[in-house]
């Protein structure tokens, strides 16, 4: 073992000095060193795996105790890791209990059919909430990786919420809730519900930004599954007791359910739907007087007189006889949320929230319908929750604890092993001499140094 590690150790410290000798810029520089310590890693890993492998089968009596006979060695696994293609040999044992099994494989935690490491596949995932597969697969492979392995890794993937801390009283707590649009396999159209939860705006300059958001997405749950799921994040962070609660939204049924699970809840109808209910009533009138409809329309609205807001709506459809389906359509939606639209006049803390657009756009279109894509159920159920924050996990991988008492001696010797393998590092005289002139300089001092 102390020859491999000396060979190991040697052969990086020599590429590393042949990348400064080359000169270069430091990007280049630094690039070949990267590369080089991922190639070093990997061998080492490899090593270790082949020195478990070796003390399982040198420990007879123990190995042959717990039912296990060599069947075949020199079989070879090679696995991507964050450190590059992992390459070692193993040996094949059969079980007196039936079956087979690589025994190193086991000690490692690597799954039979896994060609991909844990680490390496939550690292996909992750980057796949912001980029596309292939990206993902460039940015951490250099593209070894293919597409359909990323989503399969996503597929397997869960999301699971920060741990809440204590709970906490605040004034006023504001719920947006709004969907994404997207297409599914085969051009059928679905929706990805978003429900926002925060604490009310902050205001920088004329930026404004969340007190304390959280998000909540699932696809294919019922809205009663997640207005439910909801009101249990919210009562795991929040005492509610005193708490006054605004649900922002366009008005639609599953968004209305929120209400049932919230109660003395207060709605409030998102102001990017109102204006574009407006917009679309005095489409068609002249300038000057598409500014007088719309504003007159906006303070009726505000003081919540519907029979007023009926006398508008007549002169509208008057004068514009060819949209009055549009004109009355929009209307409606505006008169039955009024009560909606008139509490920001009554509330000014119903004015402290309402960011459904931005939420949407932000935490769902980016990634899934701001370019032409198609999506699964399948998919969208499991990736939905990364995408609203929470944490990619996959199934915890057995410890070293858990093995039995054969295997977790042989992990204990190998790893002895490589601690006692860095007596042999090569010296700083196995450096070499450098092709430098002159008096001993401060580079050759701390390149043998680091030998």
């Amino acid at each position: 073992m102390e020859n491999i590690i000396t060979e190991i150790a040697g052969k990086f410290i020599s590429n590393l000095l042949e990348i400064i000798v080359a000169g270069g810029v430091l990007a280049q520089i630094e690039e070949g060193f990267l590369r080089e310590s991922k190639a070093c890693a990997a061998r080492l890993v490899g090593a270790y795996a082949e020195k478990v492998d070796a003390e399982i089968v040198s420990d007879r009596s123990a190995r042959r105790e717990a039912g296990y006979r060599v069947e075949r060695r020199g079989d070879e696994r090679r696995i991507q890791t964050m450190l590059g293609e992992v390459s070692y040999r193993r040996t094949y044992f059969q079980k007196v209990s039936g079956g087979y099994e690589y025994l190193a494989d086991t000690v490692l935690g690597v799954d039979k059919r896994e060609r991909v490491s844990s680490g390496l596949s939550l690292s996909l995932v992750r980057a796949a909430k912001d980029m596309s597969y292939a990206k993902s697969s460039f940015y951490l492979t250099d593209g070894t990786i293919s597409r359909q392995t990323v989503m399969g890794k996503l597929r397997q993937s869960y999301s699971q919420k920060p741990i809440a801390g204590s709970r906490r009283q605040v004034a006023e707590l504001h719920i947006d809730a709004d969907e994404d649009h997207v297409t599914m396999v085969g051009g059928r159209k679905s929706i990805v519900p978003l429900i926002s939860i925060y604490e009310g705006i902050d205001k920088h300059g004329k930026r404004g930004a969340c007190r304390n958001v959280f998000h909540i997405s699932e696809y294919g749950k019922s809205s009663e599954a997640l207005w439910e799921q909801a009101l249990t994040e919210v009562e795991s962070r929040y005492d509610l007791d005193g708490t006054r609660i605004y649900l922002h939204g366009d008005g639609a049924d599953w968004i209305k359910t929120g209400l049932e699970w919230f109660p003395g809840a207060i709605f409030v109808l998102d102001k990017h739907h109102k204006n574009k209910a407006i917009t679309s009533m005095t489409a068609g009138l002249s300038p000057p007087g598409r500014v007088l409809f719309n504003t007159v329309i906006r303070r009726v609205l505000s003081s919540g007189d519907t029979v007023s807001f009926d006398r508008i709506t007549a002169g509208v459809c008057e004068s514009l006889p060819g949209r009055t389906d549009k004109i009355l359509q929009n209307a409606a939606y505006l008169k039955t949320h009024i009560a909606g639209i008139s509490i920001c006049a009554k509330d000014p803390s119903a004015n402290n929230g309402g960011c459904t657009e931005p939420h949407v756009s932000h935490i769902l279109s980016s990634r899934l319908s701001s370019r032409p894509m198609v999506w699964s159920k399948r998919t969208l159920k499991q990736f939905a929750p990364m995408l609203a924050g929470g944490d990619v996990c996959k199934t915890p991988q057995p410890t070293t604890t858990s093995l039995p008492t054969p295997l977790r001696k042989a992990a204990a010797k190998a790893k002895r092993a490589f601690r006692n393998g860095t007596a042999g590092l090569p010296a700083p005289s196995a450096i070499g001499a450098l092709p430098l002139s002159g008096k001993v300089t401060g580079t050759q001092i701390l390149l043998k140094r680091f030998a």
